[in-house]
């Protein structure tokens, strides 16, 4: 089948912000008191308005969506799970973003967390199904654990999204994407070219800290970055680790890569925890800071728009010098919307419909910076840098 590929209109939120924003400070506070919610196997929410959780409907996992639009239209309320890839501070956002909006359309939400391993997955989706949910949203830790999972909860006929990370070969169903490429590619673009104005006469090096094996990785953010970085700088040396997604790990193969070889002017990584735990060993060997905005050693760009990286990027003396922000309260809508879509039998569960939810590039504006913390991260106070 022809895979469909839309990018999902964000109008509305997009008015809202006169520039380009990222994610804040108290987000940051309010992730840590929510933290302990998602870290939990599982955490159930039901709507405000509607009281107390009720028993999911045990009718759900037995005929698809056939018998779940049967349900609704019987006053029973729909029940999605959504099992999270982990804690960190972006996915507890989207946790909150997706709550809220669930509770706006009177939807009863169930979170699962993965932390981070997709060996936890088969628990958390036999969890889901025997609490008789209606259709399962799932950003797999491991793309190749979750195919048998996703077989398992359509042959129950309840439909499973994916966000963020395919699911491996030998299943087909409908996806979120993240439309990225293009932001990535100019992110690099534009790093290679403050290197050769910035730093005259020395050759670009780039130090990459991915997730091997993760295609959002390879085909979406550190790909197109490096392409981007090529298109300035054709003879661009390039050194690509390992962070496998992890803060410390991060912190580990930057301070080896470092010691292995010198001249780094260009870093990044493909999130949040893996940019900042790079520059973290940066910083370990003395080569990550900046003076007046301007980096003395390496230009850093990051992904996520997190409240640690929005300080960074606000903070004369870091040499975060850009970043693309996600954006949880447009992402929990589409991911809910399509889920919705998808019980009431419009959207196919076994075909190929794919969207995408695009980011936002975040410059190293305060003003910027406030606005899309509030927005995106429920920040109740300013960053702690000039501008209101």
């Amino acid at each position: 089948m022809k895979r469909t590929t839309e990018t999902v209109a964000l109008a509305s939120t997009l008015a809202a912000l006169s520039v380009l924003a990222s994610a804040c400070s108290s987000g940051s506070s309010t992730a840590a008191s929510n933290a302990a919610t998602t870290t939990a196997a599982t955490t159930t929410a039901a709507s405000t308005s509607a009281g107390p959780t009720s028993a999911a409907p045990t009718s759900a996992a037995g005929t698809g969506a056939s018998t779940s639009a049967a349900a609704s239209s019987a006053g029973k309320k729909l029940v999605i799970g959504d099992i999270l890839y982990d804690t960190d501070a972006y996915q507890i956002a989207q946790q909150k973003q997706m709550q809220k909006y669930a509770d706006s359309l009177g939807v009863t939400m169930i979170f699962e967390n993965q932390q981070g391993q997709g060996t936890n997955a088969p628990n958390l989706v036999d969890d889901l199904l025997a609490r008789g949910v209606n259709g399962i949203i799932f950003q797999p830790a491991d793309a190749t654990v979750a195919v048998p999972l996703v077989k398992k909860a359509q042959g129950k006929h309840v439909p499973v999204l994916g966000w963020a990370i395919p699911f491996g070969a030998g299943v087909t169903a409908p996806y979120i994407g993240l439309d990225e490429s293009k932001a990535t590619m100019a992110a690099g673009k534009a790093a290679a070219q403050y290197v050769q104005t910035n730093f005259p006469g020395q050759p670009v090096k780039v130090l990459v800290v991915t997730i091997t094996g993760v295609s959002v990785c390879s085909d979406v953010r550190m790909g197109p970055f490096v392409d981007g970085v090529k298109s300035v700088a054709p003879d661009a040396k390039v050194v690509t680790v390992n962070g496998a997604g992890n803060r410390n790990t991060a912190v580990n193969v930057t301070e080896d890569a470092l010691q292995r070889e010198k001249g780094f002017n260009i870093a990044t990584g493909c999130n949040s925890d893996m940019a900042m735990g790079a520059l973290q060993g940066f910083k370990s060997a003395g080569l990550g800071a900046a003076v007046g905005k301007k980096p003395q050693h390496t230009y850093f760009y990051s992904i996520n728009g997190t409240d640690e990286e929005l300080r960074a990027l606000t903070d004369p003396s870091s040499p975060l010098m850009a970043d693309l922000g996600l954006t949880p309260l447009e992402v929990s809508k589409s991911l809910i919307d399509t889920m919705r879509q998808m019980i009431a039998g419009k959207i196919s569960a076994t075909s190929n419909y794919t969207a995408n939810v695009p980011d936002k590039p975040l410059p190293p504006d305060c003003t910027a910076a406030n606005d899309f913390n509030k927005l995106e991260y429920f920040a109740t106070a300013n960053l702690p840098c000039v501008g209101s």
